[in-house]
């Protein structure tokens, strides 16, 4: 059994086919001539398709109409959420506005420079009355916001106040309410009128009349007010992004390759949840190469304005809407990227609201509105490759092969791809020295397949690779403990020819050994 191992795991060729059927080693028909046994050791198929599936948790195989096979990656690169915005608005909004007069008009827009308000949805929070008299005696007091309503009804402060009330602050008095009668202002919505909100009070003594108070010695106070919904004109603003980069791993593993795509694709997918006019302003993008400098995603998309993105109308509250930009050899220098092997990419997006600046484009921010930048490579296996390695090592143990004369593995590929595997192994002792290769020199013991000019596979390729170890060598290696095993793939002319991979080539391999004991 030990030798059968160390047969089965040489040729391993690092995940092309794997030793699933130790079992067959049981039931495997003996032919012995004196002290010779030949031992079928297994038979294994496996395609292009079952090798790149599962690569890594973004990416995938597709399968086209014609039966090509396409690498896709997929990744979210940022998320630009409404957080920025609706803390840009709370900042502008006081705590606490004086009222000049019983009947006080506030100019909500000049809360904030360029937006102008037309509804407002309150999420949470509460408003309270404040209210400063030396008058002595009981006081009935109502204040109402006649634009923030609820059901139809306007949001009203009811509240009764033994006078005197209120403190002297600095030298002015400041108004001082009691917030147990303070209204919770969730389910109003505020509907300026002409960008105007109109705040009412009155104050009553107890027998009726009137009680005139100073002005500023009234006030609406703000308590932990949020909103979730804004409509309006926003102004013109640029929501900056933070810098930032993205792995790209699978390519990670070609660092020592050379690869060249045909027709590769860059899709840039945008979701939009923002009901306004937004653009991006992309201030950098950046592939990260694995052997030379970083190279800038170049295409008149990107370079002429920014891309504009799609956005909900105010019928469409609630639903984000999606933009897709495909780069490919056409518009943009995609192919030398991928070329290139960006292992990531280093990024910073800014958007502009309302690049226009026409306060005619009234939209609306939810606090759950959102955009995100998300970014497919849709690599059609099309092109031509070498030198990609591959290294793996496997627990060997010779000790108890005292009497072995000669050993002789057979392998036999019947390869339907245009992929060949050059391979190696070496035997290494428990320090990590090595003790002997498998193969005198590294060969391609399975071929790739021949191909046509439109780089097809035309037929099956064959090969048959012989491996023998005598009782001298054989006991050279007595002592590994490892097996390290490396395996170079490249396509058909040794890279140097465009192939085309379909989901319908693989490759069938046999491995047999012969021993002499």
């Amino acid at each position: 059994m030990k030798l059968f191992r160390f047969g089965c795991l040489a040729l391993l060729l690092t995940g092309l086919f794997g030793c699933q059927k130790y079992d067959e080693f049981e039931k495997a028909d003996f032919e012995s001539d004196g002290a010779e046994f030949a031992i079928p050791l297994l038979k294994s198929r496996v395609s292009i398709q079952e090798l790149l599936e599962n690569f890594d948790a973004y990416s995938h195989v597709e399968v086209d109409s014609e039966g090509l096979i396409h690498f896709i990656y997929e990744d979210e690169v940022f998320t630009q959420n409404a957080d920025e915005f609706f803390q840009r608005i709370y900042s502008t909004l006081p705590p606490i506005i004086p009222l000049d007069t019983s009947y006080f008009t506030l100019d909500f827009d000049t809360l904030s420079d360029e937006i102008m308000i037309d509804l407002a949805r309150y999420k949470s929070g509460v408003v309270n009355a404040l209210i400063y008299s030396e008058y002595e005696g009981l006081i009935n007091f109502s204040m109402t916001i006649h634009e923030a309503t609820k059901n139809g009804q306007p949001l009203a402060i009811q509240m009764q106040v033994m006078s005197p009330i209120g403190v002297i602050f600095e030298g002015a008095p400041l108004p001082q309410g009691d917030v147990s009668f303070a209204v919770p202002v969730e389910g109003y919505e505020l509907r300026p009128i002409n960008g105007k909100v109109h705040i009412e009070y009155a104050a009553l003594t107890e027998s009726g009349d009137t009680l005139p108070l100073e002005p500023n010695h009234v006030a609406l106070e703000n308590v932990n007010i949020q909103f979730s919904y804004f409509e309006g004109y926003f102004g013109k603003t640029t929501f900056e992004g933070k810098r930032d980069s993205v792995d790209i791993n699978f390519f990670k593993e070609w660092e020592q390759s050379n690869v060249h795509f045909e027709n590769p694709i860059i899709k840039l997918d945008i979701q939009n949840s923002f009901g306004i006019p937004t653009r991006s302003d992309i201030k950098e993008f950046d592939a990260l190469t694995t052997n030379g400098p970083s190279i800038p995603l170049e295409s008149d998309f990107i370079n002429n304005g920014g891309i504009d993105f799609a956005y909900p109308t105010l019928a469409e509250v609630g639903q984000s809407k999606s933009t897709v930009l495909t780069l490919n050899a056409d518009n943009s220098n995609v192919t030398d990227l991928l070329s290139a092997k960006p292992i990531g990419i280093d990024y910073q997006v800014d958007a502009i609201a309302n690049p226009s600046d026409n306060p005619n484009a009234r939209g609306f921010i939810t606090d759950s509105s959102f955009y995100t930048v998300s970014m497919m490579f849709d690599i059609p296996l099309h092109g031509r490759a070498s030198g990609f390695d591959a290294v793996d090592s496997f627990d060997v143990d010779f000790s108890d092969y005292d009497v072995l004369k000669e050993v002789e593995f057979k392998l036999v590929s019947d390869n339907n791809m245009p992929i060949g595997i050059a391979t190696q192994g070496y035997f290494l002792d428990s320090t990590g020295v090595v003790l002997d290769s498998l193969f005198d020199s590294i060969g391609y013991p399975i071929e790739a397949a021949p191909v046509g000019a439109d780089g097809i596979v035309t037929g099956k390729q064959t090969t048959t690779t012989f491996v023998t170890f005598d009782a001298a060598r054989f006991d050279g290696i007595r002592k590994a403990t490892k097996l390290e095993v490396h395996a170079l793939l490249s396509t058909t002319n040794s890279g140097q020819t465009n192939v085309k991979v379909f989901s319908n080539q693989d490759v069938e391999i046999r491995m047999g050994m012969k021993v002499k004991v």
